[in-house]
């Protein structure tokens, strides 16, 4: 059974406006300790690896490491300059969630906001009730600093958040391991890319 770790980013909002990407790392359950001894030996004097603020010449070990890792990279990127975070999260989420129960996924853990984690788990309720989503599919929070397969998807949306800017080496080192899905502004039926695009 797989298990995800998710991560959500604003891009840039001079190159990239009203973009809001939510990246999920899946792997095999029973690959998860070796995910995370991996990031654990990635962090420096830091309370976690994060990207934001990291050197170029960082973010390029941070990649080479992940591209290593056996996972896949799973990308939903929302664009609405009109857009609230909120917004864009649960847009994010109403693809994302129904995707991860259908691979199966079995939990999808996500970095804890304190209160805000409530917005989350009445995403997901809504999605059983439409039956969108299966009820055998958990959402999970984690303090981000405890919890090393966190960082691996911040990583992930790191790398497509630069690829969107015009910066696509970082994303090229992922390779194809890295699935992107835009999502429309209108109802209409998403669009779908690798890392290659």
């Amino acid at each position: 059974m797989l298990t995800a770790w998710a991560d959500e980013s604003g891009s840039r909002p001079d190159m990239d406006p009203g973009a809001y990407l939510m990246s999920a790392a899946l792997c095999d359950e029973e690959d998860v300790d070796a995910l995370r001894h991996r990031m654990e030996a990635l962090r420096l004097a830091e309370p976690k690896v994060h990207w934001h603020g990291s050197s170029e010449q960082r973010r390029t070990e941070l990649v080479t490491a992940v591209a290593q890792l056996p996972l896949t990279g799973f990308v939903v990127v929302h664009v609405d300059k009109d857009s609230s975070d909120r917004r864009h999260r649960r847009k994010c989420m109403e693809f994302l969630l129904p995707h991860l129960a259908d691979m199966p996924c079995s939990t999808i853990t996500l970095e804890s906001r304190g209160q805000q984690d409530a917005s989350d788990m009445d995403m997901l309720q809504k999605l059983r009730a439409q039956r969108a989503v299966a009820s055998t599919l958990r959402i999970d929070h984690a303090v981000g600093r405890n919890e090393p397969a966190l960082w691996v998807a911040d990583i992930v949306c790191g790398a497509v958040v630069q690829h969107r800017c015009g910066r696509g080496d970082y994303l090229d080192i992922l390779g194809a391991g890295v699935e992107i899905h835009h999502r429309p502004l209108k109802d209409r039926e998403p669009q779908a890319s690798s890392s290659g695009e």
